[in-house]
This record gives C-alpha cells, structure tokens and sequence, in this order.
C-alpha cells in the first residue's frame, strides 16, 4: 500500500488498485478454433511490451482428454500473436484471454491512474482480470517410456469446470531443469471425464520433484 497516493480495497480487504503497481489487464480476449492440432490467433493490435504477455486458456469441455500447448509469436516489444497446439487428431477450441500489467489509455473519460514514473497504472476503460487460485498440491501417478528411452511423469490435481476460470498455460511451454543438458518438456492436459488436470514433464533421465504452479485467473466486467 502507498504511502501516498490512491488505494482502492475491496469487501475482502484485498486492494484491487494501487498507485505504484499495476494490476492484471485484458490485453485481447476471445475465442479459438481450428484444425489439425493446430489453432492461431493474431493479436490486434500488437502487444507492445518488452516481456511476453500472459496467455490464459479455456478449451472447450469435450468430454475426455484435451491435451494443450501454446508458443507466443513474435519478439519483445511486437508480440503478434499466439499458436495453440494439441495432437493431430484434435481441433483446438475454446476461450482465451491475453494478461499483461500494462494497461493502454482507452476509457474517454473516467479515471486513469499513473505512478512517480508518468507510467499509466490504470485505466477505467481496460477490462481488468483477477487470479482466482494458485496451488502445487500436483499428486505424482505414473512414468511411462516410449522407444527412445525417454520418460514422461504424469501428475494430477483436482479441478472443477463450474468455475469460469482460465489456466495460465505460459508454464506449459518452459522446458525445466533434469539432469542432462537437455531438460524436461512439460505439458497440460485436461480429463474433463474425472474433473482431473495433469501435468506431464518428458526427459532422457527420471527426476520426480515437481512443483510448478498452477495458476488460474477470469477476466470481471
């Protein structure tokens, strides 16, 4: 909380806006489909800032399993847009929404917020979003190997799909740490069948550790 300037508290006493920090903005939001394995979305306008921008996702309920990744195109400072994947045989389809702390001046009139920098911090016309939860409570399940040698651990966490929330899918294309100069692939895929999300991290070696958020946000009016 500043020590000047404004703060905005909500019912539950959480701060919802601040004058030295910006909060989580609607940056692009719609919906995806497409075919193949394979769904691009451009953004318009380009996304401007230097750090890429946070990729939420809600693939549609299909019944079973939707596996999903995500690359963001473009570089810094001109992120253009973003390519979802899943296996040939899906067609990608959902809801998604683009974060970013970096509101741009849209709202005519209403309030716009700057911090000691002249940077925009808020802007009544932005759409804000809120994270809803973040947990690592993953439960270990299996390893399996395919021909190569590689393994795949799969870890699971309950997940419920009355909540209109999107998953933070960015942790989905970070390869992490094994004991090899290659590391681990990762991925995420919903089993709307048992209300189940997994997470799946692939590499040469067999490290168990896992302890990568998940992190689940929705955009409010």
């Amino acid at each position: 909380m500043p020590g000047f300037g404004l703060s905005v508290v909500n019912d539950a006493g959480v701060i919802s806006i601040d004058s030295e920090y910006s909060r989580l903005c609607v940056l692009q939001i719609g919906t995806y489909s497409g075919g193949a394995g394979n769904a691009t979305i451009s953004f318009n306008p380009v996304i401007t800032t230097q750090e890429p921008p946070l990729v939420f996702l809600r693939p549609n309920n299909n019944g079973g399993l939707v596996t999903i990744g995500c690359g963001i195109l473009g570089s810094a400072g001109n992120w253009t847009g973003i390519n979802i994947t899943g296996p040939t045989n899906y067609a990608p389809n959902g809801k998604y929404f683009i974060g970013g702390f970096a509101p741009t001046p849209t709202a005519s009139f209403g309030l716009r917020l700057w911090d000691g920098a002249s940077k925009l911090l808020f802007d009544s016309g932005k759409q804000a979003a809120v994270f809803t939860r973040f947990y690592q409570n993953w439960t270990y399940v299996k390893s399996t190997q395919d021909a190569q040698g590689f393994y795949t651990n799969w870890y699971s966490s309950p997940f419920s799909t009355s909540a209109d929330e999107y998953l933070m899918i960015n942790n989905a294309g970070m390869r992490m740490l094994s004991g090899d100069n290659v590391g681990r692939g990762t991925g995420i895929t919903y089993d709307f069948a048992a209300s189940q999300l997994w997470f799946t991290t692939t590499a040469l070696n067999n490290p168990f550790n896992f302890s990568l958020p998940a992190v689940f946000a929705k955009p409010i009016a």
